[in-house]
């Protein structure tokens, strides 16, 4: 594994607090996946063997009612940690994810993981730091979903990508399509356009193709 994986580990919160040592030793225990635009990485309900680290491209996470609809749960970007419920117990993926353009991913089998866990417990504190920003932000995505209208979901939506992947000029890339949107917000592509619209036209917003620039900041965060 080249010195680039092991400085894009020390990135991930699941490794951040380990010293130089540890990551080389963990990093030689890593696979390299690639996966084309489209294709299925993992199926939910499929037996978990492996943690996975996206270190190139886009993912969605999802499930599917008894009618083929998608309901988008996450979008995973690159830096992001997916699978890891396999490390705590869980036998199977919660959810399906599939590659929503060309992927590069950094993959640690469950058997190697618990074998260096064993030897090295102290790790385990970077899994519960993980652990609990996943609770708080499923937390409050059922927030969202569950007390917030259209506006507030679609704002929310918009500041937490700013907040995540906002450049210096009070704007981000919207990598989201309005039908990726409205599964991710459990409503319709031609309510999040008009949402979109209206934030426009009051002033709040600014769109450009894909780029999203935040015209006034305390403003949309009211609908936060």
């Amino acid at each position: 594994m080249s010195s680039e994986d092991i400085k894009f580990l020390k990135n991930y919160v699941l490794f951040s607090h380990m010293d130089m040592k540890y990551l080389e030793e963990i990093s030689q225990l890593l696979g390299r996946k690639t996966f084309p635009a489209g294709s299925t990485i993992f199926y939910e309900g499929e037996k978990g063997e492996s943690v996975y680290f996206l270190k190139k491209g886009r993912i969605k996470a999802l499930k599917s009612n008894v009618d083929g609809e998608e309901q988008i749960l996450e979008i995973l970007q690159a830096g992001d940690v997916f699978g890891e419920v396999v490390l705590f117990g869980i036998e199977e993926y919660p959810a399906t994810t599939v590659a929503m353009e060309d992927v590069d991913l950094l993959s640690l089998s469950r058997s190697k993981f618990k074998e260096y866990f064993y030897q090295n417990p102290e790790i385990g504190w970077g899994m519960l730091h993980e652990m609990a920003i996943k609770l708080r932000n499923a937390q409050s995505k059922i927030k969202n979903l569950g007390l917030r209208d259209t506006r507030g979901r679609v704002a929310t939506l918009l500041l937490n990508i700013y907040h995540r992947h906002g450049d210096g000029d009070n704007g981000f890339t919207l990598k989201l399509n309005r039908q990726e949107m409205a599964s991710l917000l459990g409503t319709t592509r031609e309510t999040v356009s008009r949402t979109l619209s209206e934030f426009k036209n009051e002033g709040l917003i600014e769109i450009d193709g894909n780029r999203v620039i935040i015209k006034n900041l305390e403003g949309l965060e009211r609908w936060r």
